[in-house]
Order: structure tokens, then sequence, then C-alpha cells
């Protein structure tokens, strides 16, 4: 099943909320409880005391028979009124609140509708809570000191928890009638937050090979935008790719038309040819066409696989001073074919750099390739590996006809050769040469020999990784 952050953010938000509302509400609860009790006690106070301040001075003890004559209607007259105003009661209202007043012999002398006829309290004056007649009471009581009358004022226990339900049922029937509101608000906001993620994806839906620009990322959420970075960062290597295989097609039909064509020419004259010694140098000619278009193939798949975003992901330890040796020892046959001899020198037995092997030996065997190829027969090429505080250089100096000073910048350029030379290339080495330096953040220089003619090609490696 595909995930979907939608559905994933809809119930997880939904679960949260009716667990910490359910919290909310039973704290409030046991908060309202402990009020509700506080509140309720502070009435029967004031209740007791109310009733104290009218009968207190026994002014009215005398006519407690017809005081208790207009209690006893007072039910009726509540229902009247109830029914007259509309109101609504909460249970039987006009019960919530008893009160018995006995006199100093322990007499019942006045009391409430609902009351019950035993004592509601044991003599105690303050707040208690009493069992009477099967029902738990809480009830206040106040004793006069002077004319001994005592009021006990109670509530039941049952209509307490009669109005704390109500409360709690109240609480959850809000709950559940705002909670469709909510969740159907939760969508709205979730979608609109998602939206900015369709966008890129109907964006990036329109992308073809032909056009990878970059996604916008002007309204992106920041929450996102380190994948769209990524995301453009890849349309970027994808560029790179399209073009570079453009560039080695074209290249390669640039490059391989000429000596494809010679090729042709040369092995048609060499079957009309009679003569043995003349069909030898014909063969001779298509061989070194053979040879000039390998390398030249060589070359344009070296510089084809050198992608920047990858071999900077894979840099390692790399000694320069082995790479340097095996790399001599390989292209030694070359050498010797020009009867010329390479020299390596070094004061180290190892110079560790961090980089990518494979890009460091092609660009040792383009150097030391370069300077056989450009160097008279019989001439020595000079390796050089050496440490400064901060770098490590590679050194490859040769005895060829060198470089003016005013070409050495184009050189790097791809298929730019220097008119006049006799040797055979493709114009790619250098730029080989250059794309490595480049991905190492190493520095390159191309300068004389300080006797002679030649070129000298110094390349300086940092012996940090550079980010």
């Amino acid at each position: 099943m595909t995930p979907s952050i939608r559905t994933f953010l809809l119930i997880n938000l939904l679960l949260s909320i009716t667990l910490i509302t359910s919290l909310a509400i039973i704290g409030n609860l046991f908060l309202e409880h402990k009020d509700l009790q506080r509140h309720l006690n502070a009435q029967l106070t004031f209740a007791a005391l109310t009733i104290q301040s009218f009968i207190g001075d026994g002014s009215t003890q005398h006519n407690t028979s017809k005081i208790q004559e207009k209690i006893d209607r007072l039910p009726e007259v509540a229902k009247d009124y109830y029914r007259k105003t509309r109101t609504k009661m909460f249970g039987n209202s006009y019960e919530l609140i008893q009160f018995q007043i006995w006199d100093k012999d322990r007499k019942l002398i006045l009391k409430s509708h609902s009351a019950p006829l035993v004592p509601l309290s044991k003599n105690l004056s303050g707040f208690s809570t009493n069992w009477v007649e099967g029902q738990l009471w809480h009830v206040f009581t106040n004793v006069d000191i002077e004319t001994g009358l005592r009021i006990d004022v109670g509530e039941r226990s049952d209509f307490r928890e009669e109005l704390e339900g109500r409360v709690t049922q109240d609480s959850i029937f809000i709950m559940l009638i705002t909670y469709p509101f909510l969740g159907i608000l939760i969508w709205i906001i979730v979608g609109r937050g998602l939206d900015s993620i369709r966008q890129v994806a109907n964006e990036v839906r329109q992308k073809t090979p032909s056009s990878l620009d970059s996604v916008n990322i002007e309204t992106i959420p920041s929450e996102i935008k380190p994948l769209i970075d990524e995301l453009n960062k890849l349309f970027v290597r994808l560029r790179d790719a399209f073009d570079r295989e453009k560039r080695f097609a074209a290249d390669a039909a640039h490059e391989l038309r000429t000596p494809l064509a010679a090729l042709k020419t040369q092995t048609q004259v060499a079957i009309n040819i009679k003569d043995p010694e003349e069909l030898h140098k014909a063969l001779d000619n298509i061989l070194a066409g053979v040879d000039r278009s390998s390398h030249v193939v060589q070359q344009l798949l070296t510089m084809s696989r050198m992608v920047p975003q990858a071999t900077l992901q894979q840099f390692d330890d790399v000694d320069l001073i082995l790479e340097s040796r095996t790399q001599i020892a390989e292209i030694a046959p070359h050498a010797i074919e020009k009867n010329t001899d390479i020299e390596l020198n070094t004061e180290e037995e190892h110079i560790i750099v961090p980089g990518n092997a494979p890009a460091i030996g092609i660009l040792i065997r383009n150097l030391v390739d370069n300077a056989i190829r450009y160097s008279p027969n019989g001439s020595l090429i000079k390796v050089i590996v050496e440490r400064t505080a901060s770098t490590a250089n590679l050194i490859v100096a040769d005895n060829g006809p060198g470089i003016p000073a005013e070409l050495r910048e184009r050189v790097f350029e791809r298929f730019f050769r220097v008119l006049g030379t006799k040797a055979q290339g493709t114009g790619l080495g250098l730029g080989i040469v250059a794309q490595i330096v480049e991905l190492h953040s190493a520095e390159i220089e191309l300068s004389e020999p300080t006797e002679g003619s030649g070129l000298v090609i110094t390349v300086k490696f940092p012996l940090h990784r550079v980010s």
C-alpha cells in the first residue's frame, strides 16, 4: 500500500486532538469537582447564616407554625413560577438545599419541605458528611450561642453528582458537535499545505529531456526546499550528461570522419599496388591511421567518463608517487618505440593526496604521453613528485618544441592544437587534464625549462580535501 502524507496527517492529528481533548476534559472535571464542591459549600454557609439572621433574635420563633405552612407550599409556588416564566428546572431545584432549625432542647421547630425529620448532623458546628435515611448529605451546621438554636443546612450528594454529570455531558456533547468541523478544517489545512507538493509534481511531470530547467523554489515551503534543491542538482547533472552525450557524438563524428576517410583511401590504393615494397608502405600508413583512430576514440571515451559529480564523491587517499610509477611503467613501451627515457625523481617514499585514483592516473598518463609525443627521438622526460607546505606537486618536463606563452591558456580547449607540430594528436589530452585538475581543486601551470627548449607542466594537488 502506497503511504499517503494526507492520510497520515489526518489520522494522527485527529487521534492527537482526541487524546488531548479527552485529557483536558478529565482534567477540567477534576478541577471543576473541587471548585464546585467549594462553591456549593459556600452556598450552604451563606444559607445558614441568612436563616440565622432572620430568626436569631427569637422574635419570629412564635410564628414558626405559620412559616412552616408557607414553606410547605413552596413546591407548588416554584412549579407555578417555572411554568409561567418557561424556565427549565435542574431536577427539583427547590429541593436542592434543605434546612432544619432545632431549639436548645433539640426539638425541630422549622424545616424545609423535603428535609428529613431526623437531624442532618450530630451537633457539630461546621461542615460534615452524614448518611440520613439512606441518603448521603453534605451539611453545614451553625449553632447560635445566645439562643441555643441549631441550624442545619444540607444538600444531597446525588444532586451534586447529577450536577457534575450534567457538566460532563455538556463537555462531551460540545466535543462531539465540534469534532466534524474540526476534521473538515484539518482536511482543508492539510490540503492547502500539500498544494505546494502537487505544484512541484506537476512542474516535474512537464519536464522533458530537452527541458530540464530548475524547479522554481521561490514559493516552495522550507520543509521541502532541501528536496527541491537536490532535484535541481539532479537536473543539472542530467543536462550535463545529455550535453556530454551530444558533445561525444559530435566530437566522434568530427574527429573520426577524416581518419576513416583516409583509411578508406589508403586501403583502396593498397588494393591496386603490385609492388611489394610500395604495398608494405601503404599497409604501414593504414596501421598508423588505425592507431590514430584508436587514440581518438580512447581520448573521447576518457573525456566522456569524466563526470564531475560522480568523481567528487569517490575521493580516497592516493599515493602520488606510486601512481606515477604505475603509469610510467604502462606507457614505457611507447617511450621505447621513440628511444625516449623517462626519469622519476622524488625524495620521499610516499606522498598522499585526497583524490580519485583512476582520474589521477589518467592525468599522469596524458601528461607523460604528450611529453613523449612532442619530444624528439632520444629525449629525456623528467617526472618529479615533491611536497611543499600545503601542496603535493607533480612536474612533467620535456625537451620538445614547447608552447608559446600566448597560447598556453588555449591548449586546454577541446581539439585545440598548436600549429606546426608534427606529432599526431587529438587536441583532447590537456583538456582532460584540465578537467581532472578542476575536480581535485588543484592548480596547473605551464612554463619553460631554465635551460634549452621544452615545456614544464606543474600540477599542484592540495594535501587536504577542499570542500
